[in-house]
């Protein structure tokens, strides 16, 4: 379908210039940058409204661009907490309302803002937490769906959960059944069983005595024997009974959780105590993942295969998860982790679009743009991107949710599979890419040899150089960088079926864009004529026009003359079979030269 090149308006709260403080400002400056489409910053989810919108959509059908929109940049994507869930989805929502309202192509949000759950702290954070599952619902809705993550959870999580799980009255029926099983009433009739048989004993030897059997010195030996044998006993008696009542209380414990995560009942409180760390959400819906054979789990897999030899993957074993979980963390494994949290990340991504593709689909066209046509059709038509989110802290480079550009590929590729959907796509931005650790460039060619359809599900590029400084930098003619990432998706299907666009992401200073937009309509001209990086031609590196011929005429003179320095530099010695005839004459052998000169 084409290519069409962009830029970025940039955010006020970052630049704090007056050009950028509405909307409209934003759209008018990035309209004086020679550009058929313009990616608008939100500063906040909700900027544009109905009446602004209306302006602006005036202005892009004038002058016959393409509005994009990049959406909240403070969504807490892919956290399995319930308040955050639902707060990542209210600003899904209203930065879709508002990409709607400006009529834009697609909105784009960050794959996720989040650090390792294990890295986290509770400062600013909430002290309770309510674990939900990728699509918002308390996690005993999956406890209920599989009785594989039932059993786990009941197996290695019964004593953290049980407090929240059961009430105080399921509680006080489980003490005081353990009570009459192994309580006071217990040990009383064990302790009285005792008794009676070290009673037997001593009357025995009462008789003995008063028989003469046995001395009184020996029967009293025994007597304390026999009295300090019933202090032992009952101490062992005590002791198996307290053992007995843990293990009783374990199980009914297990059976009552077990009982009521079958049913599906309603927790004690959904409000946990913090007893475990948020990093559990995770494992709880990773355990699930594995046990039913997630789709996007197995998908991931494919591209992690050195880690699924290393720790043996074995759906089999049902605690694998927990095994290789160990094993990473006493050999301080990033790449198994870089997985966990990918897989588990792309799963909250499927469950947080497939909500809004709901809403979208459900109350935003059918209640709240009811009677306004021209507003129901850019609902329809607005696709959803994914990016590449930066490292914002170089000391969490890698070590995001989901970042990877082949974990996103997985999340959008089974999210278009399994919503049945064609809305959803990749953004690329290797710069912020190259913020996460890695080279971009080779991963590319890495990824290009393994995941031929790469750029068929791109619909952006934030084509910005691969910094790890993520300066923003305007860009240079002649940054065969730019080019490479872009052919490389070009060769993935990239621009093949449906318009693309390439946009360079503004930074500071008084010319934040200089001649980017320059580099990129270059790009384009030769990604168009299918040109090879290495075949790039001269005004590619800004040599053009009359200077261009200059160049190629030079250098045809360098090639017609490549020899010239080596002239009289260089003697050949007399062959076997022939002279040169300057060398026959000076060695007196013109007439052999005359009889073989013509062999």
């Amino acid at each position: 379908m084409g290519f069409k090149v962009g830029v970025t308006s940039g955010l006020y709260y970052i630049a704090r210039a007056e050009e950028l403080g509405t909307m409209v400002r934003k759209l008018g400056y990035t309209l004086t940058r020679g550009t058929s489409a313009m990616e608008l910053a939100l500063d906040v989810p909700h900027e544009i409204t109905e009446t602004e919108g209306e302006e602006m959509r005036h202005i892009a059908k004038k002058q016959g661009v393409d509005l994009l929109l990049h959406g909240s940049l403070t969504i807490p994507m892919c956290i399995p907490e319930r308040t955050d869930w639902r707060d990542a989805q209210d600003h899904m929502e209203k930065s879709v309302r508002s990409a709607v309202y400006a009529g834009c192509k697609y909105v784009n949000f960050h794959s996720c803002l989040n650090i390792w759950l294990e890295l986290m702290t509770y400062t600013s954070r909430k002290l309770t937490m309510s674990f939900c599952d990728h699509e918002g619902r308390f996690i005993s809705k999956i406890l209920k769906e599989s009785e594989d993550l039932r059993e786990w959870f009941v197996r290695e999580r019964w004593s953290e959960y049980a407090g929240d799980v059961l009430s105080r009255i399921e509680h006080q029926r489980i003490s005081a059944r353990v009570s009459a099983e192994r309580g006071e009433v217990y040990v009383s009739e064990k302790r009285r069983e005792l008794a009676e048989e070290i009673s037997k004993k001593q009357q025995a030897l009462v008789e003995k005595l008063s028989k003469g059997e046995i001395s009184k010195a020996e029967a009293e030996k025994k007597m304390k024997l026999l009295d300090d044998k019933r202090k032992e006993r009952e101490k062992e008696i005590i002791k198996k009974a307290s053992e007995e009542q843990s293990k009783l209380v374990e199980k009914y414990f297990k059976d009552a959780i077990r009982e009521k995560l079958r049913k599906g009942e309603k927790w004690e409180s959904e409000e946990l105590r913090a007893v475990v760390g948020i990093i559990d959400g995770y494992h709880i819906m990773a355990h699930y993942m594995f046990y039913t054979k997630d789709p996007i789990w197995v998908e991931m897999t494919k591209y992690y295969k050195d880690v699924m030899e290393k720790y043996k993957l074995d759906y089999n074993n049902k605690n694998w998860l927990d095994e290789a979980w160990k094993k990473a963390e006493e050999e301080n494994d990033r790449k198994f982790k870089e997985f966990f949290y990918g897989v588990v990340g792309a799963k909250f991504l499927e469950g947080h679009i497939k909500r809004l593709l709901e809403w979208m689909e459900g109350d935003l066209i059918h209640k709240e743009l009811k009677g306004k046509p021209e507003l129901i059709e850019n609902a329809k038509k607005l696709q959803i991107a994914i990016e590449t989110p930066d490292a914002r802290d170089p000391a969490h480079a890698g070590l995001y949710l989901i970042w990877h550009p082949v974990q996103i590929y997985v999340a959008v590729k089974m999210i278009r599979k399994n919503l049945k959907t064609n809305r959803v796509w990749m953004l690329q931005d290797f710069e912020h890419a190259a913020t996460q650790g890695i080279d971009p460039i080779k991963e590319m060619e890495k990824i290009i040899k393994i995941i031929p359809d790469f750029g068929e599900l791109t619909i952006a590029v934030h084509s910005n150089a691969p910094n790890p400084g993520h300066s923003h930098l305007p860009l240079e003619i002649g940054d065969v960088r730019i080019y490479k990432l872009l052919y490389y998706l070009m060769v993935t299907g990239f621009g093949k079926k449906q318009t693309v666009y390439l946009i360079y992401e503004r930074g500071g200073g008084d010319d934040p864009f200089k001649q980017s937009v320059e580099v990129l309509k270059l790009c384009v001209k030769y990604l168009e004529r299918n040109v090879h990086p290495d075949d790039l031609p001269p005004e590619f590196f800004g040599v053009k026009g009359l200077i261009a011929g200059d160049i190629n005429r030079q250098r045809q003179i360098i090639e017609d003359h490549l020899t010239e320095p080596l002239k009289d530099l260089l003697e050949v010695p007399e062959e076997e079979w022939g002279f040169l005839s300057s060398a026959a004459q000076r060695k007196g052998k013109l007439k052999e030269w005359e009889k073989g000169k013509w062999r």
